[in-house]
């Protein structure tokens, strides 16, 4: 079970990344120091606990990305309970601010997530990302499938009646991987229709 991403847990409390999610999701300048704070608290927490893991899948059917020498892998990350407890801590003293922060700062650790993948798959493997598949996402990848991914790929997160994950903080997702550079995924949003998402990457916002 590897470790989640050094490099993107050692930019977490960089001035950089900070002021880009305050602007991001419109703290005000006077939210500086308690968004600071709040990173401050969870950085050891994911430090100890987050963690990334992927198995190999079997895709019925043809891969719908790439026409030929397809592979595809199950890929589960998680930021840990730890980051749970801690915004369950912040909501029980009702301090939704506070909570929202980490909110925010855990789904854009997230999201940077994604695209460290996809750099550990070009530069590990030779292989490139055509595609991201979600649970609920298409009518071939249904909600009910995530309970068997998340068993066959990680003892680690589980997920209720709801299909909610356990963490809270996790995402799991079947990435399609092919040889061939000219049909790589340009990002976790490119195919995606939701133009206001906050989220959405920079190369699919210029579009």
């Amino acid at each position: 079970m590897p470790a989640f991403f050094h490099h993107i847990l050692d930019d977490f409390l960089t001035p950089a990344f900070l002021e880009e999610v305050r602007s991001k999701f419109h703290f005000s300048e006077t939210h500086r120091m308690e968004l600071r704070t709040v990173a401050k608290r969870m950085l050891p927490l994911m430090r100890k606990e987050a963690f990334w893991e992927r198995k190999k899948y079997r895709m019925s059917g043809q891969c719908p990305a790439a026409e030929s020498d397809c592979v595809s892998e199950i890929v589960v990350m998680s930021l840990g309970r730890g980051i749970d407890c801690l915004q369950e801590t912040y909501e029980k003293r009702e301090l939704l601010l506070s909570s929202y922060m980490v909110e925010t700062l855990a789904g854009e650790i997230l999201m940077r997530g994604y695209e460290a993948y996809r750099q550990y798959i070009e530069n590990e493997t030779g292989l490139y990302v055509a595609g991201y598949h979600f649970p609920g996402g298409e009518e071939n990848f249904p909600l009910s499938m995530l309970p068997d991914l998340l068993k066959e790929c990680s003892l680690q997160i589980t997920c209720n009646d709801a299909f909610c994950m356990i963490p809270n903080k996790s995402v799991a997702f079947i990435a399609e991987l092919t040889y061939h550079e000219n049909v790589h995924c340009k990002s976790i949003c490119f195919g995606c229709n939701n133009k206001d998402c906050p989220n959405r990457m920079r190369d699919e916002n210029r579009q």
